[in-house]
């Protein structure tokens, strides 16, 4: 009998072991996916700055802004917005007219291009 114990306790053992294997691989799994969402919410943040500072820029030239002669990669425009979110208009080129808004929030940077009279 004591035999058929011992064996009984290792069985245990054995199942035991697999289901911590199958629970911390699914721990890991869910730890992924809330990681993943942690950086598109930080992704989606950074281009609704750039989209900003887009918008920012559209309305100075609306209103009259005309200062054409900078050297490319300059900035134009910058700004922060209060979710912490920041944004740079930079002039890309002449002619066309290329303006780039980069928008980035807790190290994430995502970038829109305005391109005028292609």
């Amino acid at each position: 009998m004591a035999h058929k114990s011992g064996s009984a306790l290792i069985l245990t053992m054995f199942i035991m072991s697999g289901m911590l294997i199958v629970a911390m691989s699914g721990a890991y799994v869910i730890w992924l996916g809330i990681k993943a969402g942690g950086i598109q919410s930080q992704s989606t943040k950074a281009y609704y700055a750039a989209e900003t500072g887009a918008e920012f820029f559209l309305y100075q030239l609306k209103t009259g802004w005309s200062d054409y002669n900078q050297p490319s990669n300059t900035i134009i425009f910058s700004g922060a917005l209060p979710s912490g979110a920041t944004y740079k208009v930079y002039f890309v080129q002449f002619p066309p007219l290329v303006f780039q808004s980069i928008g980035e929030f807790q190290n994430t940077k995502r970038s829109v291009e305005i391109r005028m009279g292609d």
